[in-house]
């Protein structure tokens, strides 16, 4: 086994602590509110779950491809020990509320019936599959390994990881103001007694 780099644990260290502020704001949620998209062309907070569980499981799967491909072309080990949690910071991941259509394959069904706790199983799978591959590839440079995010350009793998993360945290915050909106919605069409 590798021995996992500083750079790699305060990776995982962020990457703990966004998904345990997602599981936080899943399990505080009103279940009856999960599937309501208040309003047309809104994802409802079950369907943002939903995305985040593809999200990842594409990069996932595009970073081990990315890998086995520069293993095979004879990549060198990583040399670096420099941090890279600000390598994003230019685009304001967690916080901007730009509405993005995502493509189709990320996008959850318009007849997404996932329960909460299947998308939080999903992404359960999809982060131990991300750990292990940046674990078991950390002796080889990540950063030299490049691959085209639809907006943010060329991405390496360690920006990829560290995308999934913010991105999670995006949405998190998203999930909360559809939460939000939903229940101002339920609350203005409750009778009055």
């Amino acid at each position: 086994m590798n021995r996992i780099p500083e750079k790699l644990q305060e990776l995982f260290s962020y990457m703990d602590s966004t998904r345990a502020a997602l599981i936080a704001t899943a399990r505080e949620m009103n279940p009856s509110f999960a599937q309501i998209r208040p309003r047309e062309g809104m994802w409802s907070a079950a369907d943002n779950l939903a995305h985040l569980a593809l999200v990842e499981g594409n990069v996932v799967a595009l970073m081990t491809k990315s890998i086995a491909e520069a293993r095979a072309a004879g990549i060198g080990p990583d040399t670096s020990d420099a941090s890279f949690m600000s390598s994003l910071d230019r685009w304001k991941v967690p916080e901007n509320e730009m509405k993005v259509i995502a493509p189709t394959r990320i996008t959850p069904m318009p007849d997404n019936e996932k329960t909460i706790d299947d998308s939080l199983a999903s992404l359960l799978m999809s982060r131990e599959r991300l750990r292990d591959v940046l674990t078991e590839n950390c002796d080889v440079d990540l950063s030299s390994i490049k691959r085209p995010h639809p907006l943010l350009r060329d991405l390496d793998m360690y920006q990829w990881a560290l995308f999934v993360a913010q991105h999670e945290e995006r949405h998190r915050r998203q999930i909360e103001r559809t939460l939000a909106e939903a229940t101002e919605r339920a609350a203005e069409c409750a009778p009055i007694v």
